[in-house]
């Protein structure tokens, strides 16, 4: 052994002769090997500590200067140090670049959804450019009111207005027949001429609500074309929305009456089925459970083919697609969530509804007035008259009610293009160019399927290019 350069007779075979002195004082040399010492210019172990895995700092062995690896670690991404900030948890992998963690929805522009207490979604308008809940949708179905009441609450008010004339229009001759024919002194004698008149007063009542339908699905297509710009913070007119939707308005018309067809055929096939097993005589017991069965089917089938349409509109105007073609985007956008669409339609139609016999009760409790079942005299004038006050009533009640449902119908499209489409990206990317002052597609025309950042739908080419270029 020496303390300075030269031979030793310790030195292992192989080694030079001439070996400097060991680091830290004299120690023997070793060959390297279990139990042996670290070659030279190696870190000494700590006495009676074996040392760790190569490259993995021992216990209690202070961490070398800033920026410095460890001998043997490789470096991490550029500029980051091993166990900075933004290391990966121990067990955890780390994503690639930009990935979003499992489940979380991505932000504007590749920025993470914020976490709890972190900044809010993109809203320029009425909602949020996100996935929406159902608080997200009822809340813009309100401030879609509130932020354009002319546009909404005029627009109803006139389309109501119209359907609820041309009903009463219809009912009150046949309600005028049903009174002459229930107070003729001929009826003892003939009473199926009460059951003629009371069958013509119920099938112009049907046909009034028929009518109605069709007018609130017109109504809620031109209401779309609103909603279309108060999600980019847009208000329009009344003008402006007509001259938005007034070549969809045949498009509208032709799925209303459809619609109607589709939906209630249902319940007009099982009643249709139920007489003919009368007609032939089946017996009492089979045409009750049959009628129970084929009701209930009717109603089953009805509501699932109105909840599966229940997006048509929204596409017809939006989208500017023909009748067919709505009616097949339709079912395609409520596939893989016909539950949820159904249970918001059906939580609507709820509140509507409530909020209409609210409002409408004073009006026919004033209406009931004036129909004095005791003086037959005034019978038919005062049934009139009780139609036309109800009637008033369900003006009122509409003007509130449909926006709503418009509204509710229009977001929940929004959502399913959200959720099957990654539309919202579209929608960020759109507004934050218009912050930025960058006006690219008009929003218009944002809405065709081809925009959507999931991919180009089948049957739908490229949509036209620049603001405004839609087929009129």
């Amino acid at each position: 052994m020496s303390d300075g350069h030269g031979s030793s007779p310790d030195t292992p075979p192989g080694w030079a002769s001439d070996q400097p002195p060991s680091y830290g004082g004299p120690a023997p040399w070793a060959a390297p090997g279990p139990g042996g010492t670290p070659p030279p210019g190696s870190p000494q172990q700590p006495h009676g500590q074996q040392p760790g895995p190569y490259g993995q700092q021992p216990y209690g062995t202070p961490p070398g200067p800033y920026g410095q690896q460890p001998h043997g670690q490789q470096p991490g991404p550029y500029g980051q140090q091993p166990g900075s900030y933004g290391q990966q948890p121990y067990g955890q992998q780390p994503g690639s670049y930009g990935q979003q963690p499992y489940g979380q929805q991505p932000g504007p522009y590749g920025y993470a959804a914020p976490s709890y207490g972190g900044p809010p979604a993109l809203k320029p308008g009425v909602i949020p450019l996100r996935p929406l809940t159902l608080g997200d949708i009822y809340n813009g179905a309100v401030q879609f009111i509130r932020g354009n009441p002319a546009a909404t609450l005029g627009l109803s008010a006139a389309v109501t207005l119209i359907a609820q004339a041309i009903s009463l229009a219809i009912q009150i001759p046949a309600l005028g027949v049903f009174v002459d024919t229930a107070l003729s002194p001929n009826l003892a004698s003939d009473p199926s001429q009460l059951l003629g008149a009371v069958s013509a007063f119920l099938a112009t009542t049907a046909l009034g609500v028929i009518f109605q339908m069709i007018a609130i699905v017109v109504l809620s297509g031109m209401l779309t074309s609103v909603l279309g710009s108060a999600v980019f913070g847009e208000s329009i007119s009344i003008g402006q929305a007509w001259r938005l939707t007034s070549n969809r308005i045949l498009p509208l018309l032709g799925l209303a009456i459809l619609q109607v067809i589709m939906v209630f055929g249902f319940m007009v096939a099982a009643i249709a089925l139920i007489v003919l097993l009368g007609v032939v005589g089946a017996p009492g017991e089979l045409i009750a459970l049959a009628s129970f069965v084929l009701i209930i089917g009717g109603i089953v089938g009805g509501v699932f083919v109105y909840t599966k349409l229940s997006l048509a509109g929204p596409v017809i105007v939006l989208e500017r697609a023909g009748v067919f073609t709505a009616i097949n985007r339709s079912f395609r956008l409520v596939k893989g969530d016909f539950w949820r669409v159904f249970g918001i339609l059906l939580l609507t139609a709820i509140v509507t509804g409530v909020i209409g016999f609210a409002v409408g009760v004073p009006f026919s409790l004033v209406g009931n007035l004036f129909a004095d079942p005791t003086d037959l005299t005034t019978v038919q004038s005062g049934l009139a008259v009780s139609l036309i006050v109800s009637g008033l009533g369900g003006i009122i009640s509409g003007t509130i009610t449909n926006p709503f449902s418009a509204g509710v119908t229009a977001l929940l499209y929004t959502d399913r293009r959200m959720r099957a489409e990654a539309f919202d990206l579209v929608l960020q990317t759109a507004a934050t160019d218009r912050q930025r002052g960058v006006h690219g597609t008009a929003p218009g025309d944002l809405w065709h399927p081809s925009h959507a950042a999931g991919g180009h739908p089948h049957g739908y080419g490229y949509p036209p290019h620049g603001p405004g270029a839609w087929p009129q």
